[in-house]
């Protein structure tokens, strides 16, 4: 029995694709003003919905992963050359890649400063203890993998408006909303 291939990402795959656009937005701006913030209940709230909503999101970076490699994916137009399909699936590698490795980087930088991660009141377990070496190299690595989510981010929106816009395709219509 073959399985049909869709003309466009189902709505599931769309739904979790836009929250989690939305949701890595707010955390890179969230998280690059973190530091402008005086020292206060203020600045710990914001850090520590910051955390949950980082796991929150790794959560569904693992669900969205999940539902990718169990449903047929769109095709991409038989015209496209191969060096761009190659750089698509890279792209795509390195979102997910990213998407989880920013937060798994962030629960360990937390708890490397001997802080838990809390999780709208639930506590992760500790996989690290204090370890002022460790959450300093976490903490170069989470600004790092920040900066290259936002570039590969900025090369995936910029195709996106190629497709729409320039080649005039069906590229960009498969992940929108409607129809």
């Amino acid at each position: 029995m073959t399985v049909a291939v869709p003309a466009r990402y189902d709505a599931v795959a769309r739904l979790l694709h836009w929250v989690m656009a939305a949701a890595i937005l707010a955390l890179w701006v969230v998280g690059h003003m973190i530091d402008a913030l005086p020292k206060g209940p203020v600045r710990s709230e914001v850090i520590g919905l910051h955390k949950a909503i980082g796991v929150v999101l790794l959560v569904m970076a693992v669900a969205r992963l999940a539902w990718r490699l169990a449903r047929p994916q769109p095709p991409l137009p038989a015209s496209m050359p191969a060096a761009e399909r190659l750089m698509a699936a890279a792209g795509h590698v390195a979102l997910y890649l990213l998407m989880v490795l920013i937060p798994l980087d962030g629960i360990l930088l937390s708890q490397s400063a001997g802080r838990e991660v809390s999780v709208f009141g639930l506590v992760l377990p500790a996989m690290v203890g204090k370890d002022d070496a460790l959450k300093d190299m976490l903490k170069g690595g989470h600004v790092a993998m920040g900066w290259l989510l936002a570039l590969v981010l900025a090369g995936h929106v910029a195709a996106a408006v190629r497709h729409r816009f320039i080649l005039k395709d069906e590229v960009m219509a498969r992940m929108l909303p409607g129809r």
